[in-house]
């Protein structure tokens, strides 16, 4: 069974209040999952009439870990290279390795979510905070503009966090003489090893509820105003699927002839050959 990755990490170093009280909520819409704190809509997102019922879960934990690790064996080579000729025989090979690890633990974990409408999609790309930012120039004048609508958000309380980060550098070799010239077949030489390592761990609890994590709906405007799924980037997987694509999917078009900022324009590829553009 495969899992798709929906859920995208909010910042920890500045946790952010649950709705109401702090600025993220469903219908919320974010110019960057890295910056969920920061919606455009604030004081004036579309309220949410359908929501799915909440999901509460309790005792949860997830662990998360990595590390990758690079060897130089080039720089044997190149001694080797350098000895070239010579009884002298070197080998020195540098491995280094990282690792991070981060332990999330909950006494409650709550989900809230809802699936955007069409018409929904319509009224929440109207309010005065969004028109205002896509005429913006840099906005206004690109071919293909994203922002994210927030379509589900976890809310934690009574948290225990764990983060560790370590680094390892391995020096290894042996520098020796070739004996075979004097007829014994060996070669003799001083070997060794030298091991440098750092680790750093931070622990954090918190009893009052947060937003952990929130997924979204990737809102593209260009020659049609268009809504695709979006997980690039996202840190939790919640249920099974049969894809994870880096690009999104297309799951809906939106008729632009509501928005306030949408002109008509000529397009001979449509079948009534016009197309509406938000950005106009």
């Amino acid at each position: 069974m495969s899992f798709t990755k929906t859920y995208f990490l909010c910042p920890t170093s500045d946790f952010i209040h649950p709705p109401p009280i702090g600025p993220l909520c469903l219908g919320s819409i974010i110019r960057s999952t890295s910056a969920p704190q920061f919606p455009l809509n604030r004081f004036n997102a579309v309220a949410v009439a359908d929501a799915y019922p909440p999901i509460i879960e309790t005792d949860w934990k997830k662990t998360v870990s990595a590390e990758t690790g690079q060897g130089l064996g080039v720089f044997a080579q190149f001694l080797r290279l350098a000895t070239l000729g010579s009884p002298l025989d070197a080998d020195v090979e540098v491995a280094h390795t990282s690792a991070t690890g981060s332990v999330f633990a909950f006494d409650t974990v709550t989900t809230l979510s809802f699936e955007p409408s069409l018409e929904y999609v319509g009224e929440a790309v109207k309010t005065p905070a969004v028109q205002a930012w896509l005429k913006e120039p840099r906005q206004r004048f690109s071919p293909d503009v994203s922002l994210y609508l927030v379509t589900g958000i976890k809310l934690a309380k009574g948290a225990r966090i764990r983060f560790s980060k370590g680094y390892k550098t391995t020096v290894s070799g042996h520098i020796g003489v070739d004996l075979s010239a004097l007829g014994a077949p060996l070669t003799v030489g001083p070997k060794g090893h030298w091991t440098s390592a750092k680790a750093d761990e931070t622990e954090l609890s918190r009893e009052s509820e947060f937003v952990f994590a929130f997924c979204v709906k990737r809102l593209r405007f260009g020659r049609k105003l268009k809504v695709e799924k979006y997980n690039k980037g996202s840190f939790m997987s919640v249920g099974n699927g049969e894809r994870e694509d880096d690009e999104g999917v297309l799951v809906e078009d939106v008729d632009g002839s509501d928005i306030r900022t949408a002109k008509v324009v000529p397009d001979g590829a449509t079948e009534n050959g016009s197309v509406y553009c938000a950005l106009a």
